[in-house]
């Protein structure tokens, strides 16, 4: 969900809050080479009622360990934040006239900061790192700020509630023993909640889970399912009832539905842009490159921007507001269709300027999914051990590998069971997917299955990294899976 600075109303005062967020950087995945004849139009311009910001001021503070970033702008914005090992990165639309600045600074955690105007409505905040670190960002109306907090990974400690309890324990394997991290959860508890996060909360980037949970202030979490090199998520991502990704076919995902309940299941996708004349149009993807013969859909959880695109119509408001190529800003109310130039006729041949449209995006099986992370494959079903690591297209290497795994269960009582195996280490065998799905049924799962696995393993308890990262150092993925507080 987008955090506009004009959407957080706190009174005055400053008030915790994840951000949203991007990449740094914006691959062109469609080439724009030769676009068809009628999409040679300019990505069309920002409306004159839409509200433009200007970045006033950005000042660092410097509070011992911990550094403050503000961020003061002349009217609302709305904003993403990234970070890598080397920088955290703000982006800011729509937002004008940067001027573009270094400023040195003398800080354990901070080198400098950097400001720039990426594109004319699109201005970028960089704080560069001397060390890894992690970040929360905080919002103030009055003045319009951003305040962003550097915070050294030792002091991102979270206090655990009853409703959660971790244990390691070492496990017997095929080669020997490994170490495994478990993380027992009820979520019928009504303060906490749980639900999938991307990183930077946009389709597109990367961050290490210990991030990713610091910026949500999250009492634990888990590495969530497969991503492209880009951050992507492959698979089916739902958050507070958005889809953001669209299911894989017969791969399984973990959800949670409007009421509460945990499922673990296949779904299918089902998405059309419906015109007047009661036409339809295939939605193959959802903030992923289109399939031959259909059209693609990017919302805002991609990021500010979309990619490089040779046929594109941009809607606001269930409105065709433009055709254009290339890349523009994905506007507020609305979202972009694109096609291959093979398949522009379905654009251009089917919709007009000023027309109204319908989309629908539909997942099946309707079990009123709230938040939903897609994985694979399954490990447990009906209490018994199923690994169906074929039919949802993984292969046999996959399965007899050990290597680290991370997977998620849900018992009898509708517990959940968040577990992550370390491997490829002297000490650390690993499990294959066989030995994982033992592992879920001896701890007590009904159903369970697997998540990323390799060196994006990682358990985030308390604010503390439990497991070993088997690369060493954490790995940066495109999804986590949090237990955050609920309320306010």
């Amino acid at each position: 969900m987008l955090r506009g600075i004009v959407a957080v109303i706190l009174m005055g005062v400053l008030a915790a809050g994840a951000g949203a967020q991007v990449s740094p950087h914006f691959p062109a995945e469609v080439s724009a080479s030769s676009p068809a004849r009628v999409a040679q139009a300019a990505p069309p311009q920002t409306p004159v009622t839409a509200k433009v910001a200007g970045v006033e001021d950005v000042q660092w503070f410097d509070e011992g360990k911990v550094g403050r970033v503000v961020i003061t702008l002349d009217a609302a914005a709305n904003f993403r934040a990234v970070s890598t090992r080397d920088y955290i990165l703000i982006d800011f639309w729509l937002a004008r006239e940067a001027p573009w600045r270094t400023t040195a600074v003398h800080h354990p955690y901070v080198r400098r900061i950097r400001v720039r105007q990426y594109t004319p409505h699109l201005a970028r905040v960089y704080i560069d790192l001397k060390r890894p670190a992690r970040y929360k960002t905080f919002v103030r109306t009055d003045p319009h700020q951003i305040t962003v907090m550097v915070i050294p990974p030792w002091m991102a400690t979270v206090k655990l509630p009853p409703s959660l309890a971790y244990e390691k324990v070492r496990v017997a394997t095929g080669r020997g023993t490994t170490a495994v991290h478990v993380l027992r959860v009820d979520p019928s508890s009504p303060a906490i909640q749980i639900r999938p996060v991307l990183a930077g909360d946009v389709d597109l980037g990367k961050e290490t889970t210990s991030v990713i949970a610091t910026r949500y202030d999250a009492l634990a979490g888990i590495n969530g399912g497969f991503f492209a090199g880009s951050g992507s998520p492959l698979g089916m991502i739902v958050i507070n009832g958005k889809l953001i990704s669209a299911p894989l076919p017969k791969r399984t995902v973990f959800a949670i539905s409007r009421t509460g309940q945990p499922v673990i299941a296949a779904f299918e996708f089902n998405g059309r842009v419906v015109t007047p004349d009661r036409t339809e149009l295939w939605v193959s993807a959802v903030n992923r490159p289109p399939h031959a013969g259909g059209v693609a859909v990017y919302t805002q959880e991609y990021g500010p921007l979309t990619p490089n695109l040779g046929v594109a119509a941009l809607v606001r408001n269930d409105v065709v507001e433009a055709f254009f190529n290339g890349r523009t800003l994905i506007p507020d109310g609305g979202y972009v269709l694109t096609a291959n130039r093979s398949d522009a006729a379905l654009l251009t041949g089917h919709l007009a300027l000023g027309q109204p449209i319908t989309l629908r995006l539909q997942i099946s099986p309707d079990l009123e999914v709230l938040n939903a992370l897609g994985g694979g494959p399954r490990l447990v079903k009906d209490g018994q051990q199923s690994v169906p690591f074929a039919w949802e297209w993984f292969t046999l290497r996959f399965h007899d590998t050990r290597a680290p795994r991370t997977a998620v269960g849900i018992t009898n009582a509708g517990k959940l069971i968040f577990v992550t195996v370390d491997g490829r280490s002297a000490r650390n065998t690993g499990m294959t997917l066989g030995e994982l799905s033992a592992l879920m049924v001896h701890l007590g799962a009904v159903e369970a299955m697997n998540l990323d696995g390799g060196g994006s393993a990682t358990m985030v308890v308390g604010g503390r990294i439990v497991n070993e990262p088997s690369d060493g150092r954490e790995r940066p993925i495109g999804s986590a899976l949090l237990v955050l507080r609920s309320g306010p």
